[in-house]
């Protein structure tokens, strides 16, 4: 799977070009999130949103927008890096995500990259637009 994010910044996020297989895993850790029966407070302090605003991202993600705003692409990050260590085996992660663990961490890597590259400079970002 391929953990780098081409993003190309914007004044208020970014735009996202996310391969099929990358929307997969933020989805699949997206409603991981979604489904948990203990309620919007814990989500709110796992994701920094409730679960019907993770769900309304989550379906950003598979639709055909790419505009993403800061703080969604902060629940997309957080997603990524906290459902590993809500499910910390690693047979039971691949179970209910389908993917490894390590690439949950590493595509989460890939978002900040993304992101932190600045404008001007060659990369994943291409400026601002």
């Amino acid at each position: 799977m391929r953990v780098k994010v081409a993003a190309t910044l914007t004044r208020s996020g970014a735009f996202l070009r996310l391969t099929e297989v990358q929307k997969q895993l933020i989805c699949e850790t997206l409603m991981f999130h979604v489904d948990r029966p203990d309620g919007d407070q814990p989500s709110v302090v796992r994701l920094g949103v409730d679960r019907a605003s993770a769900a309304r991202i989550m379906k950003k993600v598979g639709g055909p927008s790419s505009e993403f705003q800061l703080d969604e692409i902060h629940v997309l990050f957080a997603a990524l890096v906290s459902t590993p260590v809500l499910i910390p085996s690693e047979e039971v992660f691949y179970e209910r995500i389908g993917f490894f663990r390590e690439q949950a961490f590493a595509l989460a890597g890939g978002l900040v990259s993304a992101i932190g590259v600045p404008p001007g400079r060659t990369g994943e970002s291409s400026g601002i637009a």
